[in-house]
């Protein structure tokens, strides 16, 4: 059975991916979740994560932050 990714991606994943300081990791992930709540209004937001899909779409649109 495959196990599944979480939902939410947390700072360290995006430190790694990115290859950013914990702190800019944090901005980015603020700057995500408030792009994602100002299209999508009903949207879940968790504080210090980026919904998974919202942050791969990011990921694959943009080379830097």
């Amino acid at each position: 059975m495959e196990k599944s990714k979480p939902l939410f991606v947390n700072v360290d994943t995006v430190r790694n991916d990115l290859g950013v300081s914990r702190a800019k990791a944090y901005q980015i992930i603020k700057e995500l979740n408030n792009e994602l709540k100002k299209q999508h209004p009903l949207a879940i937001v968790v504080a210090g994560k980026v919904n998974r899909v919202w942050y791969e779409e990011a990921c694959l649109q943009h080379t830097t932050f």
